[in-house]
């Protein structure tokens, strides 16, 4: 006897959907070759099983999944720009004006200054 493999099998690309028994936590995933199969296949079990919609698998990847993470990544980066306008424009809003003051005066300087350095 070998040793159990620890990585996953490889799905065929297509559309899936998992089913089972009802108040079992495994079942067997059921491929289809396109949206509408897979649609008549989970109204077909879900008269005696319980059915969970998987969605697309293409290129080892599930394709809801990906664009679901694509979103979250844009909101992120969405809210995080929003947090700095909002947190410059407190700065903004909190920081006093700075008030015009007149300029000083500029006084020319004493010559008696002068003279006692260059003795």
């Amino acid at each position: 006897m070998g040793r159990p493999p620890t990585r996953p099998k490889r799905l065929k690309d297509g559309f899936y959907i998992e089913v089972r028994s009802k108040g079992t936590n495994s079942g067997m995933k059921i491929r289809s070759d396109s949206k509408d199969e897979m649609q008549k296949a989970a109204d077909f079990y879900s008269r005696n099983k319980e059915v969970i919609i998987l969605g697309e698998h293409k290129d080892d990847v599930w394709m809801n999944e990906k664009a679901v993470a694509d979103k979250l990544k844009q909101d992120k980066k969405a809210q995080k720009a929003k947090e700095k306008e909002k947190v410059k424009s407190e700065k903004a809003a909190t920081k006093p004006k700075k008030e015009e003051k007149p300029k000083k005066e500029v006084k020319p300087k004493k010559a008696a200054k002068s003279a006692k350095k260059k003795k």
